[in-house]
């Protein structure tokens, strides 16, 4: 009886940790170039159930398999591109295809370390130079891409002209296994090797931001099966315990 008890349990837990990474889409719905990540179950393993102090078996005899519930495996980014917002800016950036802007964030020392990240809403600083928002430097192949003044153009292969002057071209790559990339907060992703680092084949598109690709609609309808099922676990909980309270309480008694 409670076997069924902690599986019930598991059920909660895990959709309440579905729960939060709905909650962290909603939360994103409007942040450019968000990702919206989805949780995938997966159940305990099963395990062997066998008769003991059996007079009729010899030995443990097996009597079949049980499992002890559920868990979340894996949460996995979709990475499905979003619908492109025309705002004119010759700063504002998106990418058609799979593929990350190259962001340069400086340590104490000065030195750069790469991140990446989908959101191509960029500033200029007082030096002349592309930030994001946080102050953190979009790479070119010469290093952080430095301008004059924001009168430029960038071809769908990433090349920045001021008039007819080559200035820079902005780094963009892809990734062989998308689903190696780690969030890291303020909409940038680490990746590790094993991501396998390969050449953007999209396009870079001037005047243009990409929205999330999160769905209110969807999350909201995720939501309420979410809760659905937790409220249905918890009613199985109930049960368990008012079952246990009779067997303790009354037939305890005779």
């Amino acid at each position: 009886m409670l076997r069924g008890l902690y599986t019930a349990y598991t059920g909660m837990l895990a959709q309440q940790q579905k729960m939060d990474t709905i909650s962290n889409n909603l939360a994103n719905v409007n942040t450019i170039g968000f990702k919206k990540d989805a949780a995938v179950f997966e159940s305990f393993k099963d395990v062997y159930k066998i008769k003991i102090n059996d007079p009729e078996a010899i030995g443990q005899k097996s009597i079949g398999k049980g499992n002890l519930g559920v868990k979340v495996g894996e949460i996995y980014t979709d990475f499905t591109q979003g619908t492109f917002q025309q705002t004119d800016s010759p700063i504002d950036l998106a990418l058609e295809g799979t593929g990350m802007f190259v962001i340069g964030v400086p340590n104490a020392e000065g030195e750069l370390s790469y991140k990446y990240t989908r959101d191509g809403s960029f500033n200029m600083d007082s030096q002349g130079r592309l930030v994001t928002h946080e102050g953190f430097f979009l790479i070119g192949e010469n290093g952080p891409i430095t301008l004059t003044d924001t009168n430029i153009r960038i071809s769908e292969e990433g090349n920045v002209f001021h008039g007819a002057e080559l200035v820079d071209r902005v780094r963009t790559v892809d990734f062989e296994n998308l689903n190696q990339l780690k969030k890291i907060g303020s909409n940038f992703y680490e990746a590790p090797e094993t991501a396998g680092e390969k050449a953007f084949e999209g396009k870079v598109i001037q005047g243009f931001l990409e929205s999330s690709n999160v769905s209110s609609m969807d999350e909201m309808i995720h939501m309420i099966n979410v809760m659905r099922t937790y409220e249905s676990n918890q009613k199985i909980i109930t049960t368990y315990d008012t079952t246990l309270d009779k067997a303790v309480n009354e037939v305890g008694r005779v």
